[in-house]
């Protein structure tokens, strides 16, 4: 279905949802994609990143600029090629080392893991997508029923508003 359309500067966003209502008990599952202006190649939003919420609610910038990879945010270090290959290379030998079933398993410090994620305009926009949905829900009484199966269908018999 189509959900809406977002403007910006150089192009816009069309956002269109998707509904599933199979094996899910009383409420679909929604699944929300995205396309430019520019392309029209229809895309699924990823998972929200949790990382920036406080920054996006206070975030100033009003207008998007309809380039999905523009950094908002910067908090990624710049990475050089060589210290790319170095970390890929690590990696590698990390995998391929043998495991010791008699080594400590102590948990380590959750912090460690905690890698910062850019914040980019594609982010802003599930954010946006996803508080609007939150904030509206809006259904004509009667257009849709519970089947007894516990799913939220359309209902055949609502023919509209009198």
């Amino acid at each position: 279905m189509f959900w809406g359309r977002i403007e910006g500067t150089e192009a816009d966003y069309y956002i269109c949802m998707g509904v599933t209502y199979t094996d899910k008990y009383e409420f679909p599952e929604k699944r929300f994609y995205w396309a430019s202006s520019n392309s029209f190649s229809f895309k699924a939003f990823g998972a929200l990143c949790n990382q920036h919420v406080k920054e996006v609610d206070n975030y100033t910038e009003m207008n998007f600029s309809g380039n999905p990879g523009l950094v908002h945010i910067k908090v990624e270090p710049e990475i050089t090629p060589e210290e790319e290959e170095a970390k890929r290379i690590a990696d590698e030998e990390a995998a391929n080392k043998p495991v010791n079933p008699l080594d400590s398993t102590e948990e380590e410090d959750a912090a460690a893991a905690f890698v910062p994620v850019n914040f980019t305009e594609l982010d802003r926009l599930h954010y946006v997508v996803c508080s609007i949905e939150n904030d509206c829900h809006i259904m004509p009484k009667g257009a849709v029923k519970m089947t007894d199966q516990h799913e939220v269908r359309n209902n055949t018999a609502y023919r509209g508003l009198s």
